[in-house]
């Protein structure tokens, strides 16, 4: 076979093996991403450096849209089982963090929302909103991850879906009146976090923090 062709096909077939890796997380059954121990084992994160680099940001108003700020009132299922909805997050201002077992990026910024939530858990409300996954698995990851803020389950991803979610992690911010002030496509580190909630639904809250 000639070398040209030769090398062709193996950069065929490297650029595969790449795209069935990025894939992989959208596969439930695909293997949940492998932890190792960090902050003195507090936490198990992979890859240790993923909060490293840019991360895409998009704002979550839509300019076309007739009511664009309006969150979508779709419902979900906590993970204790009770019913609920987006809408019943009105009256408080609201982090919902999407999140799923095979998303290293997504393990990563865990223990980044739980510092700040343990911060401002009692002036800001947070939700884990785990996004076409494993029940299994995802509770495993809870409390690999120690995180204490509620969770929630959108298996079918009809919620990551409603809000315009095409990344994972997506952070979406809530104002207290339950409209989409904000939303990050990407990892936020715990200082961008708290930086976003300042200036998107809180101002202030971490002057007392």
């Amino acid at each position: 076979m000639p070398r040209s062709l030769t090398s062709r096909l193996a950069a065929l077939l490297l650029a595969l093996t790449l795209i069935a890796t990025a894939c992989a997380g959208d596969d439930p059954s695909a293997a949940e991403a492998e932890a190792i121990e960090t902050n003195e084992g507090g936490v198990l994160v992979k890859p240790p450096d993923v909060l490293e680099g840019e991360t895409e940001v998009t704002d979550g108003r839509d300019p076309t849209a007739a009511d664009a700020s309006a969150a979508p009132d779709t419902p979900f299922v906590w993970f204790d089982g009770e019913e609920s909805s987006i809408a019943a997050l009105q009256g408080q201002p609201t982090v919902i963090n999407f999140w799923a077992s095979t998303c290293p990026p997504c393990i990563a910024e865990m223990p980044e929302f739980e510092e700040v939530f343990q911060d401002i858990g009692d002036e800001v409300a947070f939700v884990g909103m785990n996004t076409g996954d494993r029940r299994d698995a995802a509770l495993r990851l809870a409390e690999q991850t120690g995180v204490t803020y509620p969770l929630a389950d959108d298996a079918s991803s009809e919620v990551f879906r409603s809000f315009g979610g095409f990344v994972m992690p997506t952070t979406v911010f809530l104002s207290a009146e339950g409209e989409v002030a904000y939303r990050w496509a990407g990892v936020l580190t715990g200082d961008e976090l708290r930086r976003l909630i300042d200036e998107h639904i809180a101002p202030g809250t971490f002057d007392n923090a």
